[in-house]
């Protein structure tokens, strides 16, 4: 009867957990579906340009966040207008990333509307290369833009999540470290009830 009491327990135990770890993942699916679905226009002053006065073609870029975090997802975002600033419709691009020694492409990118983005890991610091190529029904048009990677400190025992260099975490940072606390807590509750009911 103890076993079984002991055993319903544990079970509970790790079913609510189960369970918040679940409605936490869907939460960041959704959170980070409904920012991939927000509109890729460009604002603000870090915005880098690239005019082609032959085909009446300007290619905006920038990048969030601001301060591009190491093995973190960084939004590379495009703009393609004319020079009147009206959007360049129904074009394909390819997108390469490289420091010189490594290189990674987006390969034929659908563009209906003139703005887009892909999303990029960038595995170290230093400054990077965003090599773009759009091809419209006339034209092609290759353009290159510089994104700089700061250092950052690799995480340690004392230190396991190390403040990003913009000073802020980001929502799934936030959610590893509340994971991180809540699972050897559960784990370490539910053994100290099993062993006290076994006393």
């Amino acid at each position: 009867m103890r076993f079984r009491f002991r055993l319903n327990l544990f079970y509970s135990c790790f079913t609510f957990f189960i369970s918040i770890s679940i409605l936490t993942f869907i939460f960041i699916f959704l959170f980070d579906i409904d920012q991939s679905f927000v509109s890729a226009h460009i604002n603000g002053t870090r915005i880098q340009e690239l005019i082609d006065k032959e085909d009446d073609i300007k290619i905006l870029f920038t990048y969030e966040p601001e301060k591009p975090i190491i093995d973190t997802f960084t939004k590379l975002i495009f703009s393609v207008q004319d020079l009147e600033g009206n959007h360049i419709k129904n074009f394909t691009a390819s997108i390469t990333v490289t420091n010189g020694q490594r290189l990674f492409k987006f390969e034929n990118v659908n563009v209906t509307d003139g703005d887009f983005q892909v999303e990029y890991i960038f595995p170290d610091d230093g400054t990077h290369q965003v090599i773009s190529r759009i091809n419209t029904k006339t034209t092609i048009i290759p353009a290159s833009f510089s994104v700089f990677v700061p250092h950052q400190a690799p995480p340690d025992i004392l230190n396991p999540f190390p403040l990003p260099p913009d000073g802020q975490y980001s929502l799934g940072i936030i959610v590893s470290i509340i994971l991180a606390i809540t699972i050897p807590i559960v784990a370490v509750t539910a053994l100290i009830i099993l062993i006290k009911r076994r006393r």
